[in-house]
């Protein structure tokens, strides 16, 4: 990691702890949770980095993040807290954590108000930043896109399709993909030009691939006024306001717990250069 982004999250780091102080109150989820000795965390599936099964074995920063927050959540308790992982998808993500099925879901959530109130949830503070890329095959050009010349998948009902709904029209975005895998499936087929999701998450897809980029695909970003279109990642916390006290145990917790700061360091912290690239133009003054 380069000398500016170090930089860049210490600050933002040090921002929220200025925020959230480090003592907080125990709140009536924090208080469920340690009666039942038991965290329920909605964590995907397919999703590298973040959370995915390799050879059957659940890893990735939300794995880690998810027994971090047990640990400290054990803390002056006789017996330690217990972590059930729940499989959450694109779909089920909000039902989930609004029925009560879990505490919390982690995994690449964009942040939006838009979708707190749809969805009646809360979304903590950010702990990765990204952007809406196109993943292509290599002899893809932006402006064949741009020329209607191809096809542009997504996953229906995700902030990727409201971006490139600005940079493409209608009739060249097929909306029918319930998952990334089934989109990268398409592209790798020839059924589609380009599949648009989050650049991180696609880098996720080259990796179980065994690619790379610059061999056989390009990731294209799409912008507006200059910007690509910026998305921070959240935990999805339950809505209302008998459950902002478990949001500031949660953001505290981000802010403030050395562990929690490894954990991102380890999965998040070395990332490749397009996600440094991303990075910079997301964090830079406009």
């Amino acid at each position: 990691m380069n000398k500016k982004l170090k930089i860049l999250i210490f600050l933002w780091l040090a921002f929220l702890g200025t925020i959230f102080p480090a003592k907080i109150s125990h709140t009536q989820t924090e208080e469920t949770i340690i009666r039942r000795e038991l965290i329920f965390v909605g964590v995907r599936g397919d999703s590298p980095w973040f959370g995915y099964r390799n050879d059957g074995k659940w890893t990735g920063y939300c794995i880690d993040i998810a027994y971090a927050l047990a640990e400290r959540l054990s803390a002056n308790q006789l017996d330690p807290i217990r972590v059930r992982l729940v499989t959450s998808t694109t779909q089920s993500r909000w039902d989930m954590v609004t029925s009560g099925q879990v505490d919390l879901e982690c995994g690449p959530n964009t942040i939006s108000a838009e979708r707190e109130e749809k969805y009646g949830v809360s979304f903590s503070t950010p702990f990765f930043i990204t952007a809406t890329q196109i993943l292509v095959k290599k002899e893809t050009q932006e402006q064949d896109l741009k020329d209607g010349k191809g096809v542009v998948g997504v996953v229906r009902n995700t902030t990727n399709e409201n971006d490139i709904k600005t940079s493409y029209p209608d009739e060249r975005i097929d909306n029918k993909y319930l998952s990334r895998e089934q989109g990268v499936k398409a592209l790798l087929d020839g059924e589609i030009n380009g599949f648009a999701s989050d650049g991180t998450l696609l880098l996720g897809s080259l990796f179980i691939l065994n690619s790379e980029l610059g061999e056989d695909y390009n990731l294209l970003t799409p912008q507006q006024n200059g910007r690509p279109f910026c998305a921070g990642y959240g935990f999805i916390l339950p809505g209302g306001e008998e459950n902002s006290s478990w949001k500031r145990y949660v953001n505290d917790f981000l802010a403030n717990d050395k562990k929690a700061r490894r954990v991102r360091q380890k999965w998040l912290g070395d990332l490749s250069e397009n996600s440094q690239r991303i990075y910079d133009a997301c964090t830079q003054e406009s």
